[in-house]
């Protein structure tokens, strides 16, 4: 078996990397950018950014698994132009709802580009290769979520719209890259599936036991994670007199920490079963949540979330690995799509059941619900490797 990685497949990691740089010198500052370019109030501005992972998540239903019937080529270069027309468009608009309608076309736009993007790593990559792969892609984006953002600082980000300008054009770039570089078929086998057809087929996702333990343990890990940008903020801020500050080392220490153990992990993780990486993440996201019950100095908690962030590690190539594992060639896109569901959904309720639990019981009621929550998880995981186990053994494999 041919085990070696295109080239294009690392063309496409660094030019995600890329783009999350150009995005991640923006995005951050939409907020700012939106309130002073509208002088709208600071709930309005929070319902107004709500409204693209509001519109990404109804709206991955339908365009999701939109590459598995027409390609990932089209699929890709159509969300990335819809992306490239949000970003000029943040660039011009004057009103609160300018602004809102471009939210809502840039989630849909991210529903169509996100699956068709993770399907093509997977159509591309063989298959002892994906944790790997997949490790190397997350590592590349984190290390533009780190540069991005002092980037916009630096050029002006949340004060004019010249930065908007210069991420549509690096969009642009890639755009370019893509129709130039990518084959018209890249491996894939359109399906020719109706949208009620995709429907079914995520149904069927969640009919096999391994996929749907996998999706319940990534649910519940989503949980625990969304509180580090939820939360945990709050918490410092109230608590500490630099609070802000705090947390922003925090999650400087998370980007960096991702930037150094990823591609060590990665490859530690490439010939091992998957479970290490699902049971191992979970129970050390387990384990820093009860560390952070005890968490007083500032080094405590910044030394804890790097601890934290290996669980987040190991985790991340493993979740995509296990579902390019079981999709079907023609519906790989739709189980994507499937698992960004799931992972959207916890992002969703996370915060708000985290601040319950904050409210009710302090530091020690949020972060104990947490380490329980991470400990059902790495059940659940074992659980779903436990399926996969019993399945290839009945299989003969």
């Amino acid at each position: 078996m041919n085990n070696r990685v295109p080239s294009i497949v690392w063309v496409l990691i660094a030019g995600d990397g890329f783009s999350a740089a150009f995005r991640f010198m923006v995005m951050p500052f939409l907020a700012l950018y939106m309130h002073t370019v509208t002088g709208a109030s600071p709930a309005m501005v929070g319902l107004v950014i709500g409204l693209a992972a509001l519109s990404s998540l109804v709206a991955s239903f339908v365009l999701g698994p939109l590459s598995d019937r027409l390609g990932r080529k089209p699929s890709l270069v159509a969300g990335s132009l819809a992306q490239l027309v949000g970003l000029v468009g943040f660039g011009f608009a004057h009103t609160l709802p300018a602004f809102a309608a471009l939210q809502v076309f840039s989630g849909m736009a991210w529903a169509l580009q996100g699956p068709a993007y993770q399907a093509l790593l997977t159509d591309l990559t063989p298959e002892p290769r994906r944790v790997r792969i997949f490790g190397l892609n997350y590592w590349a984006v984190n290390i533009g979520a780190a540069t991005g953002p002092l980037l916009g600082a630096v050029i002006g980000s949340g004060r004019s719209p010249l930065p908007f300008l210069i991420a549509a054009a690096a969009q642009a770039l890639m755009i370019g890259a893509i129709v130039a570089l990518l084959p018209r078929h890249s491996g894939e086998v359109p399906s020719g599936a109706s949208a009620l057809d995709s429907l079914r087929h995520m149904g069927q996702g969640l009919a096999n036991p391994v996929l749907l333990w996998s999706f319940v343990g990534l649910f519940l890990t989503g949980l625990t994670y969304s509180q580090i940008e939820s939360t945990l903020p709050q918490f410092l801020g109230l608590h500490y007199a630099n609070g802000a500050h705090l947390f922003a080392y925090v999650l400087t220490a998370n980007a960096v920490s991702v930037v150094v153990f990823q591609p060590f992990l990665s490859r530690w993780q490439e010939d091992r079963p998957l479970i290490l990486g699902f049971v191992g993440g979970a129970l050390i996201y387990a384990i820093s949540n009860a560390a952070f019950i005890f968490a007083v100095a500032p080094a405590a908690w910044i030394g804890t979330n790097v601890v934290f962030t290996i669980g987040e590690v190991l985790l991340a190539p493993v979740q995509q690995a296990i579902v390019a594992q079981y999709a079907p060639k023609d519906r790989r896109a739709t189980f994507f799509t499937l698992q960004n569901i799931v992972m959207g959904l916890a992002f969703a309720i996370g915060p708000f059941a985290g601040g319950v639990a904050l409210g009710s019981g302090g530091k020690a009621g949020l972060f104990g619900a947490m380490a329980f929550i991470d400990l059902m998880a790495a059940a659940v995981f074992a659980m779903s490797l436990n399926q996969r186990a019993q399945a290839r053994a009945a299989s003969g494999i």
